[in-house]
């Protein structure tokens, strides 16, 4: 069966002398992870557009549970990426997140607009980095089926100051969650940030500036939280924050 589709490439493992595996986050069919014969080899027709954060235009061929690029044509290589080990490193974190984080049988429309912004803002240099990796991270583990509850305390309904809980994924008010452990007091700026990324419309996700150090704040807060929910250890995180120290 003969498929194709834009998808972006979130993964690719050398195979022998020539070929690749390539896990591709794909518009219309979910996570495909296809053979790429030959690509390696500098002649190859395919070589430009299956590389790792290429977004390209895939024909693949499906034979049972495995799949084969036939031909693919790139259509943005966020090349100047790879100038910048730290954002380089960073848009690897965000490819692991999506592997982990999507799940089976889904189709990750929104999940593949995400990357693709947030590899956008990443290689234009338009926003802080940190907002960037707030926002990715933050709106992932949400399509994820991670959204957490920002709406009120969830003990008593109570708008006011706030505690985050990272394993409850809500807020409680500073009276109702004086006992609640693994949390942290949110600044109305970051959690007024917060809220926008989840519940704004998806094209101004990105649409909000704070002060630098309430996005550092932001950063280690949506960080923590997908480490906390997920359960896993992203070792691209690990090398990202190494190279930033």
């Amino acid at each position: 069966m003969k498929i194709q589709t834009p998808g972006l490439i979130i993964k690719e493992t050398n195979i022998g002398e020539n070929d690749k595996l390539l896990v591709i986050i794909t518009k219309d069919h979910g996570i495909i992870r296809a053979f790429a014969d030959g690509v390696r080899r500098m002649k190859s027709k395919n070589s430009a557009a299956t590389s790792l954060l290429c977004y390209s235009d895939f024909t693949l061929y499906q034979n049972g549970d495995t799949y084969k690029v036939g031909h693919s044509a790139p259509i943005e290589m966020f090349f100047d990426l790879r100038y910048n080990l730290e954002e380089l490193s960073l848009a690897q974190y965000f490819c692991e997140m999506a592997m982990k984080l999507t799940p089976e049988e889904f189709e990750p429309t929104e999940i593949l607009r995400l990357l693709l912004n947030s590899l956008y803002f990443l290689t234009n240099k338009t926003k802080p980095i940190n907002i960037v990796k707030a926002v990715t991270e933050l709106k992932l583990i949400s399509l994820a089926g991670f959204m957490p509850n920002l709406t009120g305390c969830a003990a008593c309904g109570e708008d006011s100051a706030f505690r985050f809980s990272y394993s409850e994924g809500c807020l409680f008010c500073l009276r109702c969650g004086a006992e609640v452990k693994d949390s942290t007091v949110l600044s109305p700026t970051v959690l007024a940030a917060m809220r926008h990324i989840i519940y704004s419309d998806f094209s101004k996700i990105y649409s909000f500036e704070i002060p630098e150090k309430d996005a550092e704040l932001l950063s280690l807060i949506t960080e923590k939280y997908v480490s906390v929910q997920s359960e896993y250890k992203f070792k691209t995180l690990d090398f990202y924050k190494s190279i930033k120290l």
